[in-house]
C-alpha cells in the first residue's frame, strides 16, 4: 500500500493546523498539546431561518464570526489571509444547487465569503462562484455571469467550463456515459433510436446479450453502450482555481449516505460518478480517492457546511416534510471532522421520524479518516460553539 500524505484536505500543514486549533479553542479546555486539535467552529440560531425564508444580515454575520474564530483574527481580510488567500488567487466557491431555490447554498453565506475575500485583496474577477450543472444553478437562483472588476464570475461545469481530459480518476467500476459526462458522444436521434430497438430486440432477461449474439463490448462505442472507468476532473478545479471554498448544503443522500463536505465537493467535481454511488459501496472508497490528490489537498482552504437549512430524508432534492430549519453552520479546515459530527445529528432526526439510519451508506467518512483527509476521532475534535 502506499504511503498517504498526512495533510489533510482543506489545511495547508499540520504547524497551522495546531497552530488554527490553539487560537480558535483559547477560551476552552484543551486535550494534551502532543494532540493536534481539529476545531469545528459551529454558530447556529433557529431565528435566521423563518418559513424556509433566510435573514442575510444575519448569516453573513454568522460567517464572519466563525472565520475569524476559526483564524483568531482581529478583521476579515486577515482572516481570510490566514486561510492562505492572496490577492493573485483565482478563488472558487464550490456551492450545492440540486435542491433548488430552499434547499441550496444560500446567498447570504456565499456573499459574506466574497466580501471577505475582497477584503484580503482580491478583486471580484478572481471569484468563481460554481457547481456541476447549469439548469441546477439558474433554479437555484445563480444564473451563470462573466467575472468582471465589478462582478465576481458564477460558472458551471456543464454546459460551461468543462472537464481536464488530462486529469481523472480511475478505478475498476465502469459506468456508463450519459449526456453531460465528458467521454459522451452525442450521436444522431435516429441512430440512437435504431441501438434502443437492436438492444431490444436482442435482451435476454434484464437486458443481457441475447441467445446466439456476442456480448456487448462495454467500451464499444459502435454497440450503442458508451462506457468508461474514468472520471474527469473539472477544469474549473484543475486549471482555472487556485484555491477553493467548500459551501455544501447538509441533506441526506440515499446513494452516499449524506451529502456533506466530503461527498458534495467529490461528487460535484467529477463525472461519471453514478458508477460509485449506491449498493453495495455507496462511494466508499471512491469519495475519498477522489479528494486524495495533492492539487484537492493543497487548493482547499475551507469547508463552510450551510445547515441553515437541513434535510434528513428524501435528499438531495427538496422535500420540506423532511427538513430541520435549525439555522447553524459549520466551519472547518477539516471536512471529516464537520461530517462527523452532522451526521449522529441527521441519525437523531430520522429516529425520531421512524426513518431507517443511514448507517453503513455513510462509510466514507471514517474512510476517510482512514486516508488522512482529516480526523472523526472525538478527542481530536474540538467544536466550539458561538452564540
Amino acid at each position: 500500500m502506499r504511503a498517504r500524505a498526512t495533510t489533510p484536505i482543506g489545511f495547508l500543514g499540520m504547524g497551522l493546523w495546531a497552530i488554527l486549533g490553539i487560537a480558535a479553542l483559547a477560551q476552552t479546555d484543551s486535550p494534551p498539546a502532543s494532540v493536534a486539535l481539529s476545531p469545528v467552529i459551529l454558530v447556529e440560531n433557529p431565528d435566521v431561518v423563518q418559513r424556509f425564508a433566510v435573514n442575510g444580515a444575519m448569516a453573513r454575520d454568522m460567517v464572519d464570526r466563525a472565520i475569524l474564530k476559526l483564524t483568531s483574527a482581529n478583521d476579515l481580510g486577515t482572516a481570510w489571509t490566514r486561510l492562505g488567500i492572496t490577492p493573485n488567487d483565482i478563488v472558487g466557491i464550490k456551492i450545492t444547487t440540486m435542491g433548488g431555490p430552499a434547499l441550496s447554498t444560500h446567498r447570504p453565506i456565499v456573499q459574506a465569503i466574497c466580501d471577505g475575500l475582497q477584503a484580503a485583496g482580491l478583486s471580484p474577477s478572481h471569484i468563481i462562484i460554481w457547481d456541476k450543472f447549469q439548469d441546477d444553478m439558474i433554479h437555484a437562483g445563480y444564473a451563470p455571469v462573466r467575472a468582471t472588476d465589478d462582478h465576481v464570475g458564477i460558472a458551471s461545469i456543464f454546459p460551461g467550463t468543462g472537464y481536464d481530459s488530462t486529469t481523472f480518476y480511475k478505478n475498476e467500476q465502469i459506468g456508463t456515459l450519459i449526456w453531460g459526462d465528458s467521454d459522451f458522444i452525442h450521436r444522431d436521434a435516429a441512430d440512437a433510436l435504431a441501438d434502443a430497438a437492436r438492444n431490444a430486440v436482442n435482451a435476454n432477461g434484464y437486458g443481457g446479450p441475447g441467445i446466439g449474439t456476442a456480448p456487448v463490448d462495454p467500451l464499444d462505442a459502435n454497440s450503442g453502450i458508451q462506457s468508461s472507468d474514468k472520471s474527469y476532473y473539472a477544469n474549473l478545479v484543475t486549471r482555472t482555481c487556485t484555491k477553493i471554498i467548500n459551501v455544501p448544503v447538509l441533506t441526506d443522500n440515499s446513494y452516499i449516505g449524506i451529502n456533506g463536505c466530503l461527498g458534495s465537493l467529490a461528487l460535484g467535481c467529477v463525472d461519471n460518478n453514478r458508477r460509485f454511488q449506491g449498493d453495495p459501496t455507496y462511494g466508499d472508497p471512491a469519495i475519498c480517492e477522489i479528494l486524495d490528490k495533492d492539487f484537492m489537498r493543497h487548493k482547499v482552504v475551507i469547508h463552510i457546511l450551510d445547515a441553515l437549512v437541513s434535510e434528513y430524508a428524501g435528499g438531495p432534492f427538496f422535500n420540506p416534510q423532511f427538513t430541520q430549519s435549525i439555522g447553524a453552520i459549520y466551519v472547518s479546515r477539516d471536512p471529516v471532522a464537520i461530517d462527523s459530527l452532522v451526521l449522529p445529528r441527521m441519525e437523531r432526526w430520522r429516529r425520531a421520524g421512524k426513518i431507517d439510519p443511514i448507517g453503513k451508506m455513510a462509510s466514507h467518512i471514517s474512510d476517510a479518516a482512514a486516508h488522512n483527509l482529516g480526523t472523526d476521532d472525538p478527542s481530536r475534535i474540538q467544536l466550539v460553539k458561538l452564540p
